[in-house]
């Protein structure tokens, strides 16, 4: 507190000393430097270098716990963002790895339906020759019969005809 109040007081005081004027020489004149001028200047910037010391060391008196405060919560807060993070990164790698299991399981059941679809097209392919086989053995089959039955009724029409000749 007593920092506080002395940088408070510090701001009349410099207001209370007095800036001389600069001197303007005129062209005729040679330019004397004005010692008194000069050392109050240098007095001046004792005074305001210490001033303004004194100010910086209670701005920082009073600004300085909170700041500290303050870091300290970022740091716990980093701290527990790097946490969730690493955690979600954890997470996100099981589920990666799960993932490729799945897709490993699906590629696999993938080919094994491949090899099962082939083997039911070689399948139907040799069904489908084989039913062309049979319908072609069926017709020549029926060709057959037909011709023996028309065999058969021209021996019987021979027949009858022999028969009724006599």
């Amino acid at each position: 507190m007593s920092a506080r109040h002395i940088v408070l007081n510090e701001l009349p005081e410099q207001a209370e000393t007095k800036v001389d004027p600069p001197t303007t020489n005129s062209p005729k004149s040679s330019p004397k430097p004005n010692t008194e001028t000069t050392s109050s200047s240098k007095h001046q910037d004792i005074d305001c270098g210490l001033a303004s010391l004194q100010l910086s060391a209670g701005i920082l008196q009073i600004a300085e716990p909170p700041l500290d405060h303050v870091r300290s919560q970022l740091r716990e807060l980093i701290g527990r963002q790097n946490k969730i993070y690493i955690d979600l990164s954890k997470e996100k790698y099981k589920l990666d790895c799960s993932e490729v299991a799945k897709l490993n399981d699906m590629m696999n059941d993938v080919r094994r339906y491949k090899d099962k679809l082939i083997k039911i097209k070689k399948e139907m392919q040799s069904i489908y020759q084989r039913t062309k086989d049979l319908k072609k053995r069926a017709a020549n089959v029926a060709a057959c019969k037909q011709r023996d039955y028309q065999r058969k009724l021209d021996r019987q029409h021979h027949e009858e005809s022999l028969i009724g000749g006599q």
